[in-house]
Order: C-alpha cells, then sequence, then structure tokens
C-alpha cells in the first residue's frame, strides 16, 4: 500500500470512529433525558435502554448543520402496563421528550 493509500485509509477509518462516538453520545444523552423525565414524574424507565428509530440531517438550536436523532422508550405508572416516549437529539443536545398520556395510579381508567 502507498502511503497515500494509507493516509486515506486512517482518515476514512478515523471519520467512521468519530461518527459513531457522535452517535453513542447522542444516544447517552436521550437515555439519561428519558430516565431522569420519568423519574422526575414518579415513572419506571423500562428496560433503561431506547431505540433510535430516525437519523436526519437538521440544525441544532444555534443553528449549527448536523445530525438529528430521535429514539423511542417506554416507561410505566404502574408497573405492568407499557406506554411510548421519545427522545429528540440534536448534535448532543436534547431537543425534546415527548410521552404518551398514562392514567394516574388508582384511576378509574387503570381499574383500580
Amino acid at each position: 500500500m502507498t502511503a497515500s493509500g494509507l493516509l486515506i485509509a486512517v482518515l476514512i477509518l478515523g471519520g467512521v470512529a468519530l461518527a459513531w462516538s457522535a452517535l453513542m453520545g447522542a444516544q447517552e444523552q436521550a437515555r439519561r433525558a428519558a430516565a431522569r423525565r420519568c423519574r422526575d414524574l414518579g415513572l419506571q424507565f423500562l428496560d433503561e435502554s431506547l431505540v433510535r428509530v430516525r437519523t436526519r440531517p437538521g440544525r441544532s438550536r444555534s443553528g449549527r448543520l448536523g445530525l438529528v436523532h430521535w429514539y423511542r422508550f417506554e416507561f410505566s405508572a404502574d408497573g405492568s402496563r407499557r406506554h411510548g416516549g421519545m427522545v429528540t437529539v440534536a448534535g448532543r443536545a436534547v431537543r425534546a421528550i415527548e410521552m404518551e398520556p398514562w392514567p394516574e395510579p388508582g384511576s378509574a381508567e387503570e381499574g383500580g
């Protein structure tokens, strides 16, 4: 392999590693934000995990071009029924957390 070929290979691998690191950082920010929101609302963050459902180019609040990721998670108010939520992350900043409505413990909708 020539020196220029080696340099190109190293640059490509470096770019892939940088992209992977950014993706993992965004996912960790989303996981922490979802867990914190559930804890603050007295809910259970189920499975301590989330799933990336979409990634698209977009802009951060400061206007910088980058990737926007959407992550889905599940939570429960009573430990038996699951409800869904979505965390949107631009770069490494949480842009939004949306949660499906859930019945309050002991409500008629819950059956208690």
